[in-house]
């Protein structure tokens, strides 16, 4: 049983003469509020406000028939998760005073058995339940991958020191920080690490905000993330956003990672729906200091696993970012804008960092994926 990490939540409600209804999140019409139904309300609300679900990919209480059990005709699951014309998820609703328990579980997996989801989730609003299909046994775990949730809520309340250069300061926000990877002796640049912590996790975002085609529309505060890369993965605290382009929301994770036995990687996750990827892993040494400006310039070759560095180049442009794009002796390399140091870094001087960042990382998101689709 998870933490609750659904978000408080309050329906349209609609009263009249025989009872209460409330307007359904994904087929925008009236249902009758009962209190499964304004879990299950607050759960779309969540997969489509907060998560980026696309309402076309959450199918409700599809009529499952049941052709071998004489007590049993049909069911229909709560909510479905689907990715493509499959279903992914499958999520059973109970009334808040209703326990999650082995009847619950069962009931659920009937659903997912019908429907061949590998992945479960039972909720009553304030406890969850996660399972996993691992060859043909069902398995409770602690994360529901597809959704990116573990069993710890996110972390929203960590303080960046006022003064970077007060040591006090910076070890009881070291030990906060809790990551064992930035202890010890110190073989990277500490000081575009604390820069770039004090952007991300410092620095008072003033949103909605809207640059060069994307919208970064809500600070999630921060959370641990572990996301995969070709190499393997990266496992630590990330500033967590909501941001769109062109109409998709996707929810943008960012954060800095070391590299090996040194150096650091300015790293941007996404996730979407069927997955959670890396899908940016610059390399710190490439960005160049400006001493008399006193900030980076933050560059990055267009390098990109099993992907011609022409074509990353082509999808910048074809986002309309080509501005970002420099010749660096006779080759390309792309600009996303300005580091301040930890001293001068604010809203007003980082926010076109900050954008370009994640529009970057959806771009390349979105690239991955085509070339998969091919």
């Amino acid at each position: 049983m998870t933490d609750n990490f659904l978000p408080e939540y309050e329906p349209v409600r609609t009263p009249t003469r025989t009872h209460k209804t409330l307007r359904c999140e994904v087929e925008n019409k009236e249902r009758r509020q009962t209190p499964e139904e304004l879990v299950r309300q607050r759960v779309l609300h969540w997969l489509i406000h907060d998560k980026g679900w696309d309402r076309e990919n959450l199918r409700l209480e599809k009529n499952y028939r049941w052709v071998g059990d004489a007590h049993r005709h049909r069911g229909r699951p709560d909510i479905e998760l689907l990715c493509g014309d499959k279903v992914l998820v499958v999520v059973e609703c109970k009334r808040p005073e209703v326990p999650l328990s082995e009847r619950v579980d069962n009931q659920a997996i009937d659903y997912a058995e019908k429907s061949r989801a590998p992945w479960i989730w039972t909720t009553n609003g304030e406890d969850h339940g996660f399972m996993r299909k691992d060859k043909n046994v069902w398995k409770p775990v602690s994360k529901l991958e597809p959704l990116d949730v573990l069993s710890d809520p996110p972390v929203a309340d960590l303080q960046f020191p006022g003064n970077p250069e007060d040591q006090k300061d910076l070890k009881k926000y070291w030990e906060a920080f809790r990551d064992p990877q930035f202890y010890g002796s110190v073989d990277y640049d500490r000081e575009f690490l604390l820069a770039t912590h004090r952007v991300l996790f410092g620095v008072k975002k003033k949103l909605p905000y809207s640059h060069g085609g994307v919208h970064i529309l809500e600070d999630r505060g921060s959370a641990w993330h572990q996301f995969s890369t070709p190499g393997g993965s990266y496992f630590t605290r990330y500033a967590d956003f909501m941001a769109a382009t062109q109409g998709t929301v996707e929810a943008v994770s960012i954060a800095v990672n070391r590299w090996g036995r040194g150096g650091l990687r300015l790293c941007v996750g996404v996730t979407k729906p069927n997955r959670a990827h890396h899908s940016l892993q610059l390399d710190t040494a490439k960005c160049e200091w400006n001493p008399s400006s006193e900030s980076w310039s933050i560059y990055c070759d267009g390098a990109m696993s099993q992907v011609k560095s022409a074509d990353v180049m082509e999808a910048v442009r074809e986002a309309r970012a080509g501005t970002w794009i420099e010749k660096d002796g006779g080759r390309e390399r792309i600009c996303l804008g300005k580091l301040r140091n930890a001293k001068t870094a604010v809203w007003k001087n980082s926010r076109e960092l900050l954008a370009n960042l994640i529009h970057y990382g959806i771009i390349r998101s979105n690239l991955r994926d085509s070339i998969s689709s091919r």
